[in-house]
């Protein structure tokens, strides 16, 4: 039923009649007009689908035939121009020439392809799609040979990102290419640079390809090129290029030096478990010269490649280039979350395997420059001997505060109490004095009391901490090393007066100096970036600083920066050192290094030298990423 409330409209029904006579009387004739008047003005107006009755004012009717003919061209225009788009989408794919004047380039949306001429297809480093003479999907890298290297690591980040996808639409098996992946499905399909020049299916556009083979003369092959030191080779008459290559790019975002130092260690290894030369470049790195902390690597007995065939992924690529930004692929199953089951069987051989390539590297490159590895070695003889002397051990603690806290969820958002790394540093000492946990022998507390504890941290306030002041009664605190110390403020303002104001033309204002700047709660990036242009480190705490700089840093920035590294490597090299052990928090890059620096057995047997008081993480962390 349906309601309404508009009033039905009346309505009148006309019937025909019977044939009837005539009447010609006057009431007959009236209501014969009444009837034919009340029928005019219920009966509906005109339709509208009626011809018009008015004319249409001199416009002719447009032919049916005409319009019919136009609908046609229309509909055939659109067809024919939908058949050559595919045709020339198939054509491209399945049939390209043999010197491939077109390429398929990947666009960020993976199920979109567009076809790009060679001009256009090398505008930018990206992954490209090509097809080998056997009519094969093929794919690799193109980077333009004027492009810059290296390039910046979300460059280098953004070619991975897409290849796993392009990787994905020639097998959809296939979801990610990682290190030790052998003869994957990213192998069969992918076809290095030099492969593809030489088959004539990547062709630069204004370069022959002898000018390609010889177009690398000028590049460093003394295993570290990027800034120019005296000493560099010339290999303008060197040695051959390597047929398979590592770079190491010690550029990265991060203001600390620990996660870049680990990763160095690693890709080491790997590239001798590879077989392949090892080079480091240093051009962007935020601390300086390689040279100013380490002695230089191995001399590789090649020289590098063209920096278009120095590709960041995939891993089976003859020339590799690894970034702190690529590690994800380079290192793949080795790097796993925080949150992953990490005390499984297999996660226990994964951290085995990450640890053994960066001990390699450990071995290999971590020697210090002749002027901190002359300190060093006398500062472990002085601790060494004073420890000895009493029967005593010594036990680094590595206290990181700053900007890094622990993964352990109650201290979160502040730091671990001291308290636990001493407690930790005596059940250490205790171990090693008392292994039967019996009373201890006069001997045994004659050695407890001769034991040192060497603190380490980036926070110049917790040597004078009354939490190692009380220490007294367990070992003598030091400090793992005084060559290159980081000062507080209230350090800076007792050593250096304060500024005077600059006089002002008007004496009603006083300009303002810029007090003293300390280190004083640890390691902050924005006060590492700051140092020298404290307008850099505004920029970088209000995240609007780019992830390269237009400019190289100063002078003056990167003679401080040099100072915080060299105290920092100083630091772990005592504390690793240490003859009774270790204690550190885990979620600290620095106390992995550490880990590395004592060796497996310490890291991985329960009762070993090499301690973690983070308790949001078992074991050593290796490379296992933030969340």
């Amino acid at each position: 039923m349906i309601h309404s409330a508009r009033q039905a409209r009346p309505t009148s029904t006309l019937r025909r009649t019977a044939s009837a006579t005539p009447s010609f009387n006057t009431d007959a004739t009236e209501f014969s007009k009444q009837f034919a008047f009340q029928h005019l003005l219920n009966s509906p107006l005109p339709s509208p689908a009626l011809p018009s009755i008015l004319p249409r004012h001199g416009k002719k009717p447009t032919p049916r035939l005409f319009r019919q003919a136009f609908r046609i061209s229309v509909r055939l225009s659109t067809w024919l121009l939908g058949a050559t788009v595919l045709y020339c989408l198939i054509k491209a794919i399945r049939s390209p020439s043999e010197s491939s004047a077109s390429v398929t380039y990947l666009s960020l949306n993976v199920d979109q392809y567009n076809i790009a001429g060679q001009e256009s297809a090398l505008q930018d480093p990206a992954p490209i799609l090509v097809a080998d003479p056997n009519k094969t999907p093929r794919w690799t890298v193109s980077i333009p040979r004027d492009a810059s290297f290296p390039l910046k690591p979300s460059q280098y980040a953004n070619i991975c990102a897409q290849s796993d996808q392009i990787v994905k639409q020639l097998s959809p098996a296939h979801t990610h290419f990682h290190a030790g992946s052998g003869e994957s499905q990213a192998a069969t399909n992918f076809i290095d640079v030099q492969e593809a020049h030489d088959q004539g299916l990547l062709v630069s556009p204004n370069m022959d390809q002898a000018h390609l083979d010889h177009s690398v003369l000028d590049e460093d092959w003394a295993g570290v090129r990027g800034k120019k030191e005296a000493g560099r080779h010339d290999n303008s008459m060197g040695p051959e290029v390597c047929e398979k290559s590592l770079t190491f790019l010690m550029e990265s975002a991060d203001a600390g030096m620990g996660k870049t130092l680990l990763g160095l260690w690693m890709a080491y290894g790997l590239a001798q478990d590879e077989d392949r030369a090892f080079f480091i470049d240093d051009s962007n790195w935020a601390y300086g010269n390689y040279t100013s902390f380490f002695k230089p690597p191995p001399v590789p007995p090649c020289r590098l490649p063209p920096a278009t065939q120095r590709l960041p992924c995939p891993h089976q690529t003859r020339h590799l280039v690894v970034s702190t930004s690529t590690y994800q692929w380079v290192f793949g199953d080795l790097i796993e979350p925080r949150s992953q089951d990490h005390q499984s069987h297999k996660a226990a051989i994964r951290k085995h395997r990450t640890f053994s390539l960066a001990r390699v590297g450990h071995d290999a490159l971590f020697h210090l420059a002749k002027t901190d590895a002359d300190y060093l070695s006398s500062r472990l003889a002085e601790l060494d001997s004073t420890a000895q002397a009493g029967g005593g051990l010594t036990i680094g603690l590595h206290l990181r505060r700053g900007d890094r806290h622990p993964w352990e969820p109650q201290y979160s958002d502040s730091y671990i109490p001291a308290a636990t790394y001493l407690s930790t540093a005596q059940s250490l000492l205790l171990h090693h004095f008392n292994p039967e946990n019996t009373t201890l022998t006069h001997s045994a507390a004659t050695g407890v009391a001769a034991s040192t504890f060497l603190l380490a941290s980036d926070d110049p306030e917790i040597y004078t901490s009354p939490d190692f002041s009380s220490a007294q009664p367990y070992a003598n605190v030091r400090r793992a090393q005084s060559h290159i110390l980081l000062a507080s403020k209230d350090t800076l303002d007792a050593a250096l007066p304060e500024p005077a104001p600059a006089p002002t033309a008007d004496p009603a204002f006083i300009k303002f100096v810029e007090p003293h700047t300390g280190w004083e709660g640890g390691f902050f990036a924005s006060v590492f970036w700051g140092l020298g242009n404290a307008a850099e480190g505004m920029r970088f705490a209000r995240g609007e600083r780019p992830e390269r700089a237009t400019a190289p840093p100063n002078d003056e920035t990167l003679r401080l920066r040099e100072y915080v590294g060299r105290a920092y490597l100083l630091e772990l090299k005592v504390a690793g050192a240490a003859s009774g052990g270790v204690v550190c928090g885990v979620s600290s890059f620095g106390c992995r290094v550490l880990g590395v620096m004592r060796g497996w057995s310490d890291v991985a047997e329960e009762n070993g030298t090499w301690r973690n008081v983070d308790r949001g993480y078992s074991g050593w962390a290796g490379l296992v990423e933030e969340e």
